[in-house]
C-alpha cells in the first residue's frame, strides 16, 4: 500500500473517499500506479463528484494533521484519528475512509461513533465490505 504521504483524501462533508496511487481508480479509468499529481484535471471523485482541489494528503505537508499540528496553541503530542481521540479507519478494498466524527449518515450512524462501536454487520458504503477489511489510518 501507498505511504500516507502519497494517498489524498476528499474533504467534502461526508465523503472522505481517499485516493491510492496503488489501486487507481476503476470508475473514473485510472491505472494502479498514477500519482495524485498526476490524475486528469477533469477527474472527479468516485464517490460525490468532487474535483481534485477538495483533496488533501493524509499526512506530510498540507495534510489535515499537519495543518492541526501547526495551528495548535497547546504542545500537544501527534496522534493518529481526530482531534478527540477516536481513530479513522481505512477500507483496504475501495479507500473509503471511516470518520466517527461524521459517521455514516445513510447507514443511521450518527457523528461521534467510534469505529470499535459500529454494528458488526456495518459494511464500507462504497464498495460493501465487512469491518474487518478496514486498517487504522
Amino acid at each position: 500500500m501507498a505511504s500516507p504521504e502519497e494517498m489524498y483524501q476528499c474533504q467534502t462533508v461526508n465523503c472522505g473517499y481517499s485516493y491510492d496511487p496503488d489501486r487507481g481508480d476503476r470508475k473514473g479509468k485510472i491505472k494502479k500506479g498514477v500519482k495524485f499529481k498526476d490524475l486528469p484535471e477533469d477527474w472527479r471523485c468516485p464517490v460525490c463528484g468532487a474535483t481534485v482541489k477538495s483533496f488533501r494528503p493524509l499526512a506530510g505537508p498540507g495534510s489535515v494533521h499537519a495543518e492541526n499540528t501547526a495551528t495548535s496553541s497547546s504542545a500537544k503530542t501527534e496522534t493518529k484519528g481526530t482531534e478527540n481521540g477516536m481513530k479513522k479507519y481505512i477500507c483496504d478494498i475501495c479507500g473509503y475512509v471511516y470518520d466517527p466524527e461524521v459517521g455514516d449518515d445513510a447507514a443511521g450512524i450518527a457523528a461521534g461513533t467510534s469505529f470499535d462501536d459500529l454494528p458488526d454487520d456495518w459494511e464500507c458504503p462504497v464498495c460493501g465490505a465487512g469491518k474487518d477489511d478496514f486498517s487504522e489510518v
